[in-house]
């Protein structure tokens, strides 16, 4: 089984609308919610291609409990810790040419209580698992030191780990060294403070996250070719092109591929194909993780990976 973490869940809704204008008042002609969060996304692209999964995090007010709602609907297991902390919602104006704005809701602190109660639910779940994955960002302070006491655990206990995050949870997580570490440009430039534009600043990257410790490395860039490691390899990996519906979930997708790759018990090379095709096929539908096994075999022939080197 795969326990998912997601400290900040959100509900996700879609608005539809003519066009998005400032300063003026519109009216949707529909509206679609989901539960969102990259540990939810995770969970939710697991249980498509039949990996036994649970998700668990924080959920708090009417919000969480719609978020807990859509979940049984969807079939996805959960096992939440509920908090004072209203669960924050986001919204996104779809205009008919596919053109999207999304605002997101602030996330509210949660009490300590409920950090302890989280930790000692984790441990539980733990003891049923083969994988701990650790997504997404932390409400604040007081919860950022959760993905790094899960981690330990997972060292503790023998299992496997994922760290999808950015931030000082993600620095903290880092420490524990993960199995394998994944975050994106963007939140890697915005953790450590650094700039990455060529080929060889992407490597680097990806070989600095394996000092720190982690077993495989990963650095996606959205739809852009991206790049991974274990020690003394190293891969560029370009996605099939596809059209691009809903970026959303794509990374959450990719990290569910590789997943199931290391399921049916590939090599990482072959994982990374794999990875890079459910992404792709994320990005082509609006739905979020919900690709299907056919859909992404289809685009897996349209995956090319080569291997690169980095200077010492």
């Amino acid at each position: 089984m795969v326990t998912t973490v997601t400290l900040n869940p959100m509900l996700d809704k879609t608005i539809y609308v003519d066009r998005v204008e400032r300063g003026a008042i519109h009216r949707a002609s529909k509206m679609e919610m989901v539960a969102g969060g990259k540990g939810i996304n995770v969970s939710r692209q697991l249980k498509h291609l039949g990996i036994k999964t649970v998700a668990t995090g924080f959920l708090g007010g009417e919000v969480g409990s719609i978020v807990s709602r859509l979940l049984k609907e969807e079939s996805i297991e959960q096992d939440f810790v509920r908090t004072e902390a209203a669960t924050r919602e986001g919204f996104t104006h779809l205009e008919p040419d596919g053109t999207w704005t999304a605002l997101f809701e602030p996330a509210l602190p949660v009490e300590q209580s409920a950090v302890h109660e989280l930790n000692k639910k984790i441990t539980e779940l733990a003891s049923k698992s083969t994988w701990i994955v650790c997504g997404g960002s932390s409400p604040g302070n007081e919860a950022d030191d959760i993905f790094h006491e899960a981690l330990l655990l997972a060292h503790r206990i023998g299992i496997s780990s994922v760290l999808d995050s950015y931030g000082r949870a993600f620095e903290l997580g880092l420490k524990a060294q993960p199995t394998v570490v994944k975050p994106n440009k963007r939140e890697f430039e915005m953790t450590f403070h650094q700039s990455l534009t060529t080929e060889a600043e992407h490597v680097h990257a990806v070989r600095f996250l394996l000092e720190q410790g982690a077993r495989y490395s990963i650095l996606t860039d959205g739809g852009n070719a991206f790049y991974a490691g274990i020690q003394g390899h190293f891969w560029k990996v370009t996605p099939p092109q596809t059209k691009t519906v809903n970026p959303t979930g794509s990374g959450d997708a990719l990290v569910a591929g590789i997943l199931y790759g290391f399921h049916q018990g590939w090599k990482f090379e072959r994982c990374l194909i794999f990875g890079a095709a459910t992404g792709a096929a994320n990005a082509s539908m609006w739905g979020v993780a919900n690709s299907s096994l056919p859909e992404i075999l289809t685009l897996e022939a349209n995956v090319r990976i080569q291997r690169v080197s980095v200077k010492i």
